[in-house]
Parts: structure tokens; C-alpha cells; sequence
């Protein structure tokens, strides 16, 4: 009984220690969160950290581990109650720019860093693109996207425009779900039929009237 106990207080105390990592990280960029300092906020030993966390990265790589689960829960709890594309689409727009409002750009940088962070990012984001893919598909056959065009070239270019804005001055003028913001939806009105046009700018209107844009 009481290694289960042990066992249960180790795991409860990892995702205190998450849960702490990722709000640090995202406020202060991970270049500027050291693990000493999340010892001392946790109020554990430098060498209980080390014993959970062998270093920054493996920490990290699990903060990212996480986050990926609770948006891949999310949507899937999403998609399960509706089949409209758009709706879909629109539910992880809102996720998005929830978790943008809070994050500073050097997070995003700072995340190059870590090699196996980046090959556990680059194999999500494979996996997000198919699924991403699929939803265009069915798009298509809903009305709502165009059929003349290539999704996977638009896709890659959407990513790689959010990629260099992050690394450039823009981001010391604009908050990071502005910029987000306005990428996405040049891209998404731009492979949309005017059925599609008529939905995407109607939600356009309503985000602009809500709290998500005027933070």
C-alpha cells in the first residue's frame, strides 16, 4: 500500500512540476526559466527535480507532450459531437487564440533548441497535417472549400509565413494571436467557395465583437 502510495505521490508531484514548467516557459521564454528557480517555486529540493527531470529538455519535451494531448482531447471531444467542417475548424481557431494571448514569441524561439523537442513537434505536426488534410477533403465535399486548388502547398505556406513572422520584428508591434489571426484567416478565405466565404466571414464578424480579438 504504501509503494502505491509513493508511486502516486511521485506522479502527482511530475505534474505539479508540468504544470509549473509550462507556465514559466510560456511567460518567460524557456531560456529565461531555470530549473533552480522552479525548485525554489515548487518548494522541492534541486535534487528531487533532477531525480524526475534528468534536464531542462526532457522537462520541456514533456510540457510539450502534454499540451499536444490536451489539444488532441480537445478536438477529438469536438469532432465527436459535429461533422460540419467549418465548426471543426473554428473550435481549434478559438483553442488557439486562447493559448496565443498569454505566450510570449520566445518560447516558440527558444523551442530550437532542443533537438528531441523538435523531432517530437515535427512528427505531430505530420500527423496534424493528414488529419488536416482529410478535413479539406471533406470540406470540399461540403461546399465550403474550393477543388482547384493544392491544400498541402497552402498549408505548408501558412505554416512557414507564422514560422518567419515569429522570428522577425512584427511580433514587438503585435500580439501573437493578432498575428495569428490575420495569417489564418487570409489563408482560409482564400481556398473557400463563396458558400464558405459567407460562413467564415460571418464567424470573422463575431470573434471581432468578442473577447478573443479585443484582448
Amino acid at each position: 500500500m504504501a509503494v502505491r502510495r509513493n508511486k502516486q505521490d511521485k506522479e502527482e508531484l511530475k505534474q505539479r512540476i508540468v504544470l509549473a514548467a509550462e507556465s514559466a516557459f510560456t511567460k518567460s521564454g524557456i531560456r529565461n526559466v531555470r530549473m533552480d528557480d522552479l525548485a525554489v517555486s515548487l518548494s522541492i529540493s534541486k535534487r528531487t527535480l533532477y531525480e524526475l527531470f534528468r534536464d531542462k529538455e526532457q522537462l520541456l519535451l514533456e510540457v510539450v507532450r502534454c499540451h499536444w494531448q490536451d489539444m488532441s482531447d480537445y478536438m477529438a471531444e469536438i469532432i465527436s459531437r459535429t461533422e460540419d467542417v467549418l465548426e471543426i475548424i473554428f473550435a481549434f481557431y478559438k483553442r488557439k487564440m486562447e493559448e496565443l494571448c498569454s505566450l510570449n514569441p520566445s518560447f516558440l524561439r527558444d523551442l530550437r533548441k532542443y533537438p528531441s523537442v523538435l523531432e517530437f513537434l515535427w512528427e505531430k505536426q505530420k500527423v496534424s497535417d493528414e488529419v488536416a488534410y482529410r478535413y479539406f477533403r471533406k470540406g470540399m465535399e461540403q461546399g465550403i472549400f474550393r477543388d482547384d486548388i493544392n491544400f498541402k502547398i497552402i498549408n505548408e505556406a501558412m505554416l512557414m509565413s507564422m514560422d518567419l513572422l515569429i522570428y522577425s520584428d512584427i511580433v514587438e508591434e503585435y500580439p501573437l494571436n493578432e498575428i495569428y489571426s490575420e495569417v489564418t484567416f487570409l489563408h482560409i478565405r482564400g481556398i473557400t467557395t463563396e458558400k464558405g466565404l459567407r460562413l467564415v466571414d460571418a464567424f470573422w464578424d463575431s470573434m471581432k465583437k468578442s473577447d478573443v480579438l479585443s484582448d
